[in-house]
């Protein structure tokens, strides 16, 4: 045990059980009634099985081996030393409130961390961007499933995405661009490890999970572009009966594309307060762009086009913002087992989160005389005067929890607020049937007093 490095200890601990992930799934598919999805699923394992995997109920991590040793291949192909290679691990996590994350130990190992919500974040601008090869541009789309992903993550805390129905063709396409752009996102924390880069020393991380990035910039930009090169290198791999400069290039770039942007999606759309982020995704895009060779660049761009107007469409919110709504999918091929009513539900959540300040201070107004709660309104006026503790306190929250949301030095999730919002309301005797709605307003006005 002495001899083991401190990263792979670490990396040991946070195995995840995809034994019972997985049957969690079937239990929730089964309730929801989704008989084609419980099929899609013991297919799909049932197929994963016949390959003989090392660990036959976990296709997860059987992937993010494959993808690591890929990385580190190119990685060495590019100069990187195979001793230090040996000594960085990579692990995917259950965690939805990160991206991903190198983090380097003091005897020089290294651990990346990557979210399963990220690795399915790719799938969703795959799938969107698979459509769009076969239809044509349709930005819209794009923002629909985006903007109902974050309502899913902001709101319930749940990785939950549509799925886009595609011809057999178009979804093997998607899905290599998925595969691609879980590509970079691990070439990217890899880098940092191989390039020296140290972990970001940031009060923001009180545990691994935070994403915290560099503090620099320009290690950020030096990440992004040996990761493109690595995932460049691994296209060739994967392709090499193309010749050189062949259309595997241009498949990398947009892997690599899609890979940077469900990372900058996470950071945007899911905190109040986050640590030290990533630059911001049209300057990540530009300096890939200027990278890429002239194959690679005219898909990519088309591409980034597309996929960054509709991530920033998606991850804007408050007023001003363009809230999801059924309507953005117009014929597109789009399912989900949890029916109309769950749409209309998810519709309201995110109106809710895009109204003037003044609109909140209205709203708990009425409802705190209509309620006889004028605990309610008292609370909104300090949250919209910029007193986000006053206000905390006077909706009930205890002192421990004030203190800690208040911290400019913590990363704060929308998901985490309006969860102790919701847990105050309770013990304020508020009925479960508002709880909701003035919860997500609630944590919407206080927002932005919060996010420093």
């Amino acid at each position: 045990m002495s001899g083991e490095r401190l990263a792979f200890r670490q990396y040991k601990k946070l195995q995840v059980n995809r034994a019972r992930q997985l049957s969690q799934m079937r239990v929730r598919l089964t309730e929801l009634g989704d008989n084609r999805g419980l099929q899609e699923l013991d297919t799909m394992m049932t197929e994963f099985g016949a390959t003989g995997p090392q660990a036959p109920e976990d296709p997860v991590g059987e992937m993010l081996a494959e993808l690591v040793q890929e990385m580190k291949d190119a990685l060495a192909d590019l100069g990187a030393s195979h001793t230090m290679l040996g000594d960085v691990w990579a692990v995917a996590l259950k965690r939805d409130a990160f991206s991903a994350r190198m983090t380097r130990f003091t005897d020089n190992s290294g651990l990346v961390a990557v979210s399963d919500a990220t690795l399915s974040l790719c799938g969703v601008y795959a799938q969107a961007l698979g459509l769009a090869g076969r239809r044509g541009p349709e930005p819209q789309v794009l923002t629909g499933v985006l903007r109902y992903y974050y309502v899913q993550q902001r709101v319930f805390g749940l990785a939950g995405k549509l799925e886009i129905r595609l011809e057999p063709e178009a979804a093997e396409t998607t899905a290599l661009f998925q595969y691609l752009a879980a590509q970079f996102v691990l070439a990217h924390e890899l880098a940092h490890y191989v390039l020296g880069h140290t972990s970001a020393v940031s009060a923001f991380a009180p545990d691994e999970y935070v994403p915290v990035c560099s503090e620099s910039h320009q290690l950020e930009t030096e990440a992004d572009l040996h990761a493109l090169r690595a995932v460049r290198r691994t296209c060739e791999r994967l392709f090499d009966e193309l010749p050189p400069e062949g259309g595997e290039a241009a498949l990398g770039a947009v892997g690599a594309a899609i890979g940077m942007l469900a990372v900058h999606a996470t950071e945007r759309g899911l905190f109040v307060r986050r640590g030290v982020s990533h630059p911001p995704a049209r300057q990540r895009a530009a300096a890939l762009l200027r990278e890429m060779r002239p194959d690679e660049r005219k898909l990519a761009q088309e591409t980034l086009d597309l996929a960054l107007t509709a991530t920033e469409a998606a991850s804007t919110i408050g007023a001003g913002a363009v809230p999801f709504t059924p309507g953005m999918f117009g014929s597109a091929p789009i399912h989900t087992p949890l029916g109309p009513a769950y749409l209309k539900t998810t519709e309201v959540c995110d109106a809710i989160q895009c109204r003037p300040r003044e609109w909140y201070v209205e709203l708990f107004d009425q409802v705190g005389r209509e309620l006889n709660e004028p605990w309610l309104a008292d609370g909104a006026h300090l949250a919209a005067e910029g007193e986000p503790a006053f206000a905390l306190r006077t909706w009930g929250l205890p002192k421990g929890s004030i203190g800690a949301l208040c911290d400019p030095e913590q990363p704060l999730t929308f998901n985490a607020l309006y969860m102790k919002l919701r847990a105050a309301f309770t013990s304020r005797g508020l009925r479960e049937d508002h709880l909701l709605a003035y919860g997500i307003a609630a944590a919407t006005l206080v927002s932005e007093p919060l996010s420093g």
